[in-house]
C-alpha cells in the first residue's frame, strides 16, 4: 500500500466515522434509519475485511437513495472508503466523484470530499486539478485543519510550481505537527534548495540525518546537495561517512563512490576501488566499466595500466570509439605500430564520429612505423575526405 493511499484511507476513514452519526450533529442533514443501519452494517464488514460485500450493499444503497443528495453522497463516500480498503483507488476514485456531482450537499461534506478527491488526485500524480480542490477544502472547511491534511496542500503548491505557497503551508504544517515527519521535511528542504536558500535547506536535511543516520535516502540526498552545489569534497566525505555506517551494496552507490574520488582527483584510489569492486563482482565489468577505468589509470598516470583495460574494453565495445582512444593513446607516446593496428580496428568496427581523421592518423602512424604501402593506402584513403586531404596529400607526396 503507497503512502498516498494509506494517508487517503486515514481521511475517509475519518470522514466517514463522523458522518455515519450525522443525525447526532447540527451542521449536517439526518440520514434515514435505513440507511443509517446499513451504513452501520458496512462498517461491521470492515471489521471483517469482506470488502466484496460491502461494495455490493453499498452499491444497492446508492440506488436506492439516488434522489436524496446528502444520502447519495454519504453512501459514495462509503463506497470510496470501501474500494481504497480494497485496493481499487480507480473505483474510490469513481465513488468520490458521483459523491461530488450534487450540488446540493452541504458546505461540510462537499470540503471533506475535496479534501478525500484531491489526495486520490495526489496518487493519480494530477496534481493542477488536486490543487483547485485541496485549496477549496482549505476555504470551505470549518475545523481548524491538521497538519497532515496541511501537506497535501502544501505538496499539491510545490508539484504545480506555487513554491511560496507550498513553503507558507508546510511550515505550517511542520510547526504544528506533533512529531518530525521526514516525508515533510524533504519537500520542505526541495522547496528552500529551489529558492536557493542553500544553508537553511542544509539545515533541514542535517536535522533529518541526526534524527535517523541510517538512512540511505538521506544520504544520498546530501551527497546530491554538494554535487549540485560543486563541493565534490564534501560529497566524497559524505558518501565515506555513509559506506562506513552502512556498507554500500547497490551497484549505483558503489559506481558514484568510484566517480566521487576522481571528482575530487584521487583518480589511483578510485581506480583501485573500482578494479576491487569489479573483482568482487559488485560492479559488473562491461565496457562502460572498463572505459572508466581506464580513464581513471590515464588520469593516474599509469597508461600501461589503461592501455591494458582500454584494450579489454575494445574487444568487447560495440562500436570502434574505444579503440580509437586506445589508438590516441599509442600514438602519443610513439608506439607507432600499435597506434596504427588500433585506429585500423576502430576503421573496421566503425561507430566513429570522423573516420576521415583516424584514417589519417593510422596514415600518419604505419609512415612514422617505417610501413610504406600501409601508410599509402590509409592516405590515399583519406584524401578523399576535403578536411584532412592537405595534410593526407602532403605526407603522399614525401613518400
Amino acid at each position: 500500500m503507497s503512502v498516498w493511499r494509506i494517508l487517503s484511507v486515514g481521511v475517509l476513514l475519518f470522514v466517514v466515522s463522523t458522518a455515519g452519526w450525522a443525525q447526532q450533529t447540527s451542521t449536517l442533514p439526518s440520514t434515514s434509519r435505513g440507511t443509517f443501519l446499513k451504513l452501520t452494517e458496512v462498517q461491521k464488514l470492515w471489521e471483517e475485511e469482506d470488502y466484496a460485500q460491502a461494495v455490493v450493499e453499498l452499491e444497492t444503497l446508492t440506488a436506492e437513495v439516488r434522489d436524496d443528495p446528502y444520502e447519495y453522497a454519504l453512501t459514495n463516500q462509503y463506497l470510496a472508503h470501501t474500494r481504497l480498503l480494497a485496493g481499487d483507488n480507480a473505483g474510490a476514485r469513481v465513488a468520490i466523484e458521483a459523491a461530488l456531482s450534487n450540488d446540493d450537499i452541504p458546505p461540510p461534506m462537499k470540503a471533506s470530499l475535496g479534501l478525500s478527491y484531491g489526495q486520490l488526485l495526489i496518487g493519480d500524480e494530477e496534481y493542477e486539478l488536486a490543487l483547485t480542490h485541496l485549496e477549496q477544502w482549505l476555504e470551505l472547511t470549518d475545523a481548524p485543519p491538521m497538519p497532515g491534511q496541511l501537506f497535501y496542500v502544501a505538496y499539491a503548491n510545490f508539484m504545480t510550481g506555487n513554491l511560496p505557497r507550498a513553503r507558507t503551508l508546510i511550515e505550517r504544517a511542520i510547526t504544528e505537527g506533533k512529531k518530525p515527519n521526514d516525508q515533510w521535511d524533504r519537500i520542505y528542504y526541495q522547496i528552500l534548495f529551489e529558492q536557493g536558500e542553500y544553508e537553511r535547506a542544509l539545515g533541514v536535511l542535517m536535522g533529518m540525518l541526526n534524527r535517523t543516520p541510517a538512512n540511505d535516502s538521506h544520504w544520498r540526498l546530501l551527497v546530491n546537495h554538494y554535487m549540485q552545489r560543486e563541493e565534490s569534497r564534501e560529497a566524497l566525505a559524505a558518501l565515506v561517512i555513509a559506506n562506513m555506517q552502512n556498507p554500500m551494496a547497490q551497484e549505483r552507490d558503489l559506481k558514484r563512490m568510484v566517480s566521487m574520488y576522481g571528482y575530487v582527483e584521487i583518480p589511483e584510489k578510485a581506480a583501485r576501488l573500482l578494479e576491487s569492486y569489479m573483482a568482487d563482482e559488485r560492479i559488473t565489468r562491461d565496457v562502460e566499466t572498463l572505459r572508466q577505468l581506464g580513464d581513471l589509470w590515464l588520469m593516474a598516470r599509469e597508461r600501461d595500466k589503461a592501455k591494458d583495460v582500454l584494450q579489454e574494453a575494445a574487444a568487447v565495445a560495440p562500436d570502434g570509439r574505444t579503440f580509437q582512444l586506445l589508438g590516441g593513446i599509442f600514438f602519443e607516446d610513439e608506439q607507432w605500430e600499435d597506434a596504427y593496428a588500433a585506429f585500423l580496428e576502430a576503421l573496421d568496427q566503425g561507430g566513429l564520429d570522423d573516420p576521415p581523421r583516424v584514417q589519417l592518423l593510422a596514415g600518419i602512424s604505419a609512415d612514422r612505423a617505417g610501413m610504406n604501402r600501409e601508410a599509402r593506402v590509409a592516405l590515399e584513403a583519406a584524401s578523399e575526405s576535403e578536411d584532412v586531404r592537405a595534410q593526407a596529400q602532403g605526407i603522399l607526396r614525401r613518400l
